[in-house]
C-alpha cells in the first residue's frame, strides 16, 4: 500500500508561544554583540529582516513542517527544566540531546526514515537559531558541529537498518510507478465510485507524471492554461497544452512558470484525455461557472483550482492531506496493492526515472523538473517561462521516444471531430471564445487574455475527449461516467458515432503499423549495406581458410618446410585479395555517443565486432592490407582511448576515473563525441608542429557545426586540466 506520512494540514492559527522563541537573546558567556540602532536601521528593523529571511519568506508547506518540530522543541525544554538557557538553541550539546530524543522516538515507532525526522528537526532549529541574537558562533556550520553531526550519523545508520529489515520493501522501485502500475492506478481511478475523486486522481496522476509536479504544485494548479502553437513534428504536428503556475516550492520568486502536456501515443495513458474528462465533468456535473465568469469579464474565475476533493473547496488552495487522501483511497481499490514509500511525490519520481531510462540529458531533466535555479539567470528567469524549454522530455513522456519530431504518429489526432459534438460538451464555449477574443482585440473592456486562452484550451480538451472516447467505451463500457450526460448518451447511440469510432480505431491501427521514419530507414539501409559488405568479406576469408585447410599427403606432411602447390596457390590468393575496407568498423562510430562507448570499442570491441587493433593485427597476419579510408578512421578513434589510458597510468587512477574527466569536459561544454575525438587528436603530443603538412597545434581549431564557436586547442587543454582537477578533488570511491 501507499505509505502516507502524518496528516499534513494548515498550521494552527495561534502560534504566539512558538513565535516568541524567535525574540530570545543570549547574554551569557561569550555572547556576541547584540543588535543595536545605527544611522540606517533600528535594532527592531534588523531583527525583522532576519525573521523575514529565516521564517516569513519560507513556503507555507515548509513553515508547517518546521512548526511541528519547534513545538516538539518547546515541549522537550518544558519537560527538561535542567537544560541550560531555556528555549535558546544553545549550547550544541543541548541541541544534540533533543535530536537524540527525536531519533529514539522514531526508532521506538519503527519509522522507516529516522534520518529524515532528525534532519527536519535540525533545519527547524537552524531557522530559530538564526533569529536569536547573541548566540556565539563557534566557526562551524550548524549541521557540522560535532555533537549534532554525531546524532545525524547515528540517524543515517538507523535509517539504513530500518530499510533493510524484513518489514521494509526490498524493491528498487519503491518510490516509482512501473508502466503496469501506472495503468492500473489510472484504471482504478476511472472506476472509482466517487467520480469527482476518481477523475481528479486520474488527471492529477497523469498530469503530475507528465509535468513533474510536486505536491505543492498540484495543490494550487488553477485554470491558467494555454494551447500554444503546434510543434512542427512529422507526420502530424504536436499540440502542446501549457499549464501555468506561479506558486510552489520550486517557484519562490512567484514568477509564472509553465509545464507542457501533450497527447500520449497510447490512449489509456493520455494525460490530456484524463484532464479533458475532469474539466468537462466539473463544467457539466459540478456546474463550475467558469465559462460564464469569463464571458462576463469577471476575473474571479482565476481563483478556481483544477484539482479538489469537493466543489465547495474549488476556490481554496488544497492541502497535502486533501490530495493525498484521494490518492490513497483510489490506490486501496487496486487488487494488487501498491507498496510504495511515496504518495504525492510518486508522480515526479516516476517521470524522472522514465526520462533517465530514455537517455534524456541532464540539462533537459533539470528544466523539465524545474531544478534549474543552479543554472543562473537563464535557468531561473528565462527557461521556466516557456513550456517548450523541455520539449524533448515532453515528447519522451508522451510515448514517442527521442525521435518524436520525425516519429509523431498520433493516429486519433488525424480524425476530425464534428463541431456540434464539441458544442454539446461545452455549450456556448465557442461563442464565448469569439466574444472574448474580439473584446481583447478591440479593447472594449478590460483585457483578459488568460480567459481567452482558457476557453480555447477547453475547446481543445473537448476535441481530445471525443478522440479518446472509443477507447474509453471499450475499456469501461456502461460504467464510463460520461454516459450519464444526455448529450454524450445521444451522440454515442447514433450511427455517425459508430462511423467516427471506426475511423479512430483504423487510424490508430494504421499508425501502429506505420513505416519507419526517413531517418530510421536511412539508418537501416546503411546497416544493411555494412552487413552485406561484411558478409562478402567473411565469405572471401572462408574461401581462403578452406584453401589453407586442404588435406596434405603423408610426404608433404613429412616435409612442411618445402613449398607445395597448395601453399603457392594460397599465397597467390592472398596477394590478389582486395584491401580490407573495414566498412563495418568505419560506420560503427556513428552510433556512439559517450566516451565510455568509445573506450569500450577500442579496447574490447562493440556490437559483436572485435577491437579495431585486434582486427588490424589479424588482417596483417593474413597478408591483407588496410585501405587509406580504414587507416584514417582508425587513427581518429585511437587518440581518445589512448589519452585516457595515459592519464590513468600517469596519475595511478582507475581507468573509469580518467574516463570521467573527458565525460565531464564533454558535458560541460556540449561537445559531441566526434568533436571531442577531434580535439584530443589535434592536441595529441605525437603531432609535432614541424610535421609535414601540419600547423602548430596551439593554432588549430576543432571542426564544429556551422554557427557554433570555434574551439582552440589551448582552450581545450585548459578545459581538460580544469576537469582533471575537479575529478581529483572529488571524494568518490572509484
Amino acid at each position: 500500500m501507499l505509505r502516507s506520512s502524518t496528516r499534513r494540514g494548515r498550521a494552527p492559527a495561534n502560534n504566539t508561544d512558538v513565535m516568541a522563541m524567535f525574540r530570545l537573546v543570549y547574554s551569557g558567556e561569550g555572547a556576541t554583540e547584540p543588535l543595536v540602532d545605527d544611522f540606517s536601521l533600528t535594532k527592531d528593523q534588523k531583527w525583522q529582516l532576519l525573521f523575514d529571511r529565516n521564517w516569513r519568506n519560507l513556503a507555507p508547506s515548509s513553515q508547517t513542517k518546521w512548526l511541528v518540530y519547534l513545538r516538539k522543541w518547546k515541549k522537550w525544554i518544558d519537560d527538561h527544566p535542567e537544560q541550560p538557557e531555556g528555549y535558546l538553541v544553545f549550547p550544541s550539546s543541548k541541541v544534540s540531546a533533543f535530536l537524540s530524543h527525536i531519533l529514539a522516538d522514531c526508532t521506538a515507532s519503527s519509522s522507516k526514515d529516522p534520518h529524515g525526522a532528525v534532519k527536519s528537526g535540525r533545519k527547524a532549529l537552524r531557522h530559530l537559531r538564526a533569529c536569536q541574537a547573541g548566540i556565539p558562533d563557534d566557526g562551524a556550520k550548524f549541521p557540522s558541529q560535532p555533537y549534532i553531526a554525531g546524532v545525524t550519523s547515528r540517524a543515517k545508520t538507523a535509517t539504513a537498518e530500518a530499510r533493510q529489515c524484513e518489514e521494509a520493501d526490498p524493491s528498487c522501485s519503491a518510490s516509482t510507478l512501473s508502466n503496469e502500475e501506472y495503468a492500473s492506478l489510472l484504471e482504478a481511478a476511472m472506476r472509482f465510485p466517487d467520480k469527482q475523486v476518481g477523475l481528479c486522481v486520474a488527471a492529477m496522476v497523469s498530469c503530475g507524471l507528465a509535468a513533474g509536479f510536486r505536491s505543492d504544485d498540484l495543490q494550487d494548479t488553477k485554470y491558467f492554461m494555454e494551447l500554444i502553437c503546434s510543434v512542427p513534428a512529422q507526420p502530424l504536428p504536436m499540440q502542446i497544452l501549457a499549464l501555468a503556475n506561479n506558486a510552489g516550492k520550486a517557484n519562490q520568486d512567484a514568477q509564472m512558470t509553465y509545464a507542457a502536456l501533450a497527447n500520449h501515443r497510447q490512449p489509456h495513458l493520455d494525460c490530456l484525455a484524463y484532464l479533458s474528462q475532469l474539466v468537462l465533468y466539473q463544467l457539466n456535473v459540478s456546474k463550475l461557472p467558469l465559462l460564464a465568469l469569463i464571458h462576463q469579464n469577471n476575473t474571479s474565475w482565476r481563483s478556481y483550482r483544477m484539482f479538489f476533493r469537493d466543489p465547495s473547496m474549488a476556490t481554496s488552495k488544497q492541502t497535502y492531506y486533501d490530495l493525498s487522501t484521494m490518492l490513497l483511497k483510489v490506490a486501496a481499490t487496486i487488487p494488487d496493492a501498491l507498496v510504495k514509500t511515496k504518495v504525492m511525490h510518486l508522480m515526479r519520481c516516476s517521470g524522472t526515472v522514465s526520462l533517465a531510462a530514455a537517455a534524456c540529458s541532464m540539462d533537459v531533466l533539470r528544466v523539465w523538473g524545474r531544478w534549474a535555479r543552479s543554472e543562473g539567470v537563464v535557468g531561473k528567469s528565462y527557461l521556466p517561462k516557456s513550456p517548450l524549454s523541455a520539449l524533448p522530455a515532453t515528447g519522451i513522456l508522451a510515448g514517442f521516444g527521442t525521435d518524436f519530431m520525425t516519429n509523431h504518429a498520433f493516429g486519433r489526432g488525424t480524425v476530425a471531430v464534428p463541431v456540434a459534438w464539441i458544442d454539446a460538451l461545452a455549450p456556448h464555449a465557442r461563442v464565448i471564445f469569439q466574444a472574448v477574443r474580439l473584446r481583447n482585440r478591440m479593447r472594449t473592456g478590460k483585457a483578459d487574455f488568460s480567459g481567452q486562452h482558457c476557453v480555447e484550451s477547453i475547446l481543445y480538451l473537448a476535441e481530445t475527449f471525443w478522440q479518446s472516447s472509443p477507447f474509453m467505451l471499450q475499456r469501461y463500457g456502461l460504467g464510463w461516467w460520461a454516459l450519464q450526460l444526455p448529450a454524450v448518451r445521444f451522440i454515442v447511440g447514433s450511427s455517425s458515432f459508430r462511423q467516427f469510432e471506426q475511423r479512430v480505431i483504423d487510424a490508430e491501427l494504421e499508425c501502429n503499423a506505420r513505416p519507419l521514419s526517413p531517418q530510421m530507414t536511412e539508418a537501416f539501409d546503411k546497416i544493411s549495406k555494412q552487413v552485406c559488405s561484411l558478409s562478402e568479406q567473411i565469405a572471401h576469408l572462408q574461401l581462403s581458410v578452406a584453401g589453407m585447410q586442404q588435406p596434405l599427403d603423408s610426404q608433404t606432411a613429412a616435409n612442411l618446410s618445402m613449398p607445395t602447390a597448395s601453399s603457392s596457390t594460397m599465397q597467390a590468393q592472398a596477394a590478389r585479395s582486395p584491401r580490407i575496407e573495414l566498412e563495418a568498423q568505419v560506420g560503427l562510430s556513428s552510433g556512439l555517443s559517450s566516451v565510455h562507448e568509445a573506450v569500450d570499442e577500442w579496447f574490447t570491441g562493440l556490437h559483436g565486432f572485435p577491437a579495431p587493433p585486434l582486427m588490424c593485427e589479424q588482417a596483417i597476419q593474413r597478408g591483407q592490407r588496410l585501405s587509406k579510408k580504414a587507416i584514417d578512421n582508425l587513427s581518429r578513434r585511437r587518440h581518445l582511448p589512448l589519452r585516457i589510458q595515459a592519464l590513468a597510468t600517469d596519475r595511478c587512477w582507475p581507468l573509469k576515473k580518467a574516463l570521467a574527466v573527458y565525460e565531464l569536459v564533454m558535458q560541460r561544454h556540449s561537445l559531441s563525441l566526434a568533436e571531442l575525438r577531434d580535439a584530443v587528436r589535434l592536441s595529441s603530443p605525437v603531432r609535432h608542429p614541424d610535421a609535414k603538412g601540419g600547423k602548430p597545434a596551439q593554432s588549430q581549431h576543432v571542426n564544429r557545426s556551422p554557427g557554433l564557436p570555434l574551439i582552440s586547442i589551448s582552450q581545450f587543454a585548459a578545459w581538460v586540466q580544469q576537469a582533471t582537477d575537479d575529478i581529483a578533488s572529488m571524494s568518490i570511491s572509484w
